[in-house]
């Protein structure tokens, strides 16, 4: 990482400068994004608030990957917690790094099968919903401006390629 000086910290960010005093966004911690697929081929995106838009947005499940956790066990835990399924197979996708120039995040993304009810208290200060739409069908929804986030797009396109055989990921 550039050496920087941190200005602003909270408990999802820092906001650093660099020493030509060129501001940018470092994230506090890695995440993990769940693609969670059911029997019948159906994708299960989150609707959640956004801060950033003021308005309710498609996502996937997933979260900030906790100090001593395997990315495994915490896309489980965020699976449970934001749509009441636990993932029996998991599938790792690949990595992801969103605005790689200005913001130091990476999003280790997993494709969860084998989908069965269990549930987990969340630690959201809000309600999640939940949207089916069938995985082929998942660009429907960003035509018609409803999925917009990049990160859930890429990974929805990560799924679709692993099971249609076109992914060398076999694994983490």
């Amino acid at each position: 990482m550039i050496p920087s000086t941190v200005l602003h910290q909270s408990r999802w960010f820092a906001i650093r400068t660099d020493a030509a005093g060129e501001e940018f966004l470092a994230s506090t911690g890695d995440e993990v994004l769940v693609v969670p697929v059911t029997a019948a081929g159906e994708v299960i995106l989150t609707v959640e608030p956004s801060t950033a838009f003021g308005e309710p947005t498609l996502i996937l499940p997933g979260g900030e990957v906790k100090p001593g956790v395997a990315h495994e066990e915490q896309a489980n835990q965020e699976l449970q917690e934001e749509i009441g399924y636990r993932a029996g197979r998991l599938d790792f996708l690949g990595e992801l790094r969103p605005w790689s120039k200005y913001l130091a995040v990476r999003s280790f993304v997993y494709l969860g099968r084998e989908l069965s009810e269990s549930w987990l208290p969340g630690d959201e200060g809000y309600e999640i919903g939940v949207e089916r739409v069938p995985l082929v069908a998942f660009e429907t929804l960003i035509a018609a401006g409803r999925l917009t986030d990049a990160r859930a797009i890429a990974a929805l396109c990560l799924a679709r390629g692993f099971l249609a055989g076109d992914n060398p990921t076999s694994g983490r």
